[in-house]
């Protein structure tokens, strides 16, 4: 059992109420609930969602429909339309359209692969060709 530290305007303790869960509120602008596993939830005023989970994910629901998945190992951001953007640690990129096309760069930023895929997995268009 988790309980609630409240605290007045000049800074004593209000008495404590036995709960499943922590709120603490910062200046009206952030709202973030500690479970009993270990996993916070901060809800700002703009609509923003931040979910902190045990195991070091973090995932960031946006106001305007994207989603942010933050991990070890990459930072994922998708977006309404169905496209995703992948950093990886070591500086790589890869973005998927909805559409099926792929786009991979190198951690200089140098394009490696543009090509779009269909449902089967085939390669419909390869954009490198024309670049070349």
């Amino acid at each position: 059992m988790v309980r609630r530290k409240r605290f007045s305007r000049r800074g004593r303790r209000k008495p404590s109420i036995p709960t499943e869960e922590l709120k603490l509120n910062t200046l009206i602008t952030q709202t973030k609930v500690t479970f009993p596993n270990g996993e916070e939830k901060s809800v700002y005023s703009d609509g923003t969602v931040v979910t902190l989970e045990t195991s070091g994910q973090r995932l960031i629901l946006l106001p305007n429909g994207q989603k942010e998945i933050h991990t070890a190992s990459f930072k994922r951001r998708e977006y309404p339309d169905g496209t995703s953007k992948t950093v990886f640690n070591d500086g790589r990129q890869e973005t998927v359209h909805a559409n099926g096309r792929i786009r991979k760069k190198d951690a200089n930023g140098n394009l490696i692969s543009d090509v779009i895929i269909d449902h089967t997995g085939k390669v419909v268009h390869n954009y490198l060709n024309k670049l070349r």
